[in-house]
């Protein structure tokens, strides 16, 4: 998560902000293990499934292949 976020403030990958103030998004793992992405500015806060992790693991090998 950490790996594609830092791709994405290079442009690397597609870029990943905060839907509500256009802010950097910061990834973290809660007590259950679950990994969410979150916004230091406001309050957003969202849990990543799987769908989303499979998408952001597959730009993260194409990004690294280059």
């Amino acid at each position: 998560m950490s790996e594609y976020l830092a791709l994405s403030r290079e442009g690397l990958v597609s870029e990943m902000v905060c839907p509500l103030d256009q802010g950097f998004l910061f990834s973290n793992q809660d007590e259950e293990e679950k990994i969410f992405v979150y916004c230091i500015s406001c309050q957003y806060k969202n849990y990543i499934g799987s769908a989303i992790y499979s998408k952001m693991k597959a730009g993260i090998e194409n990004a690294t292949k280059q």
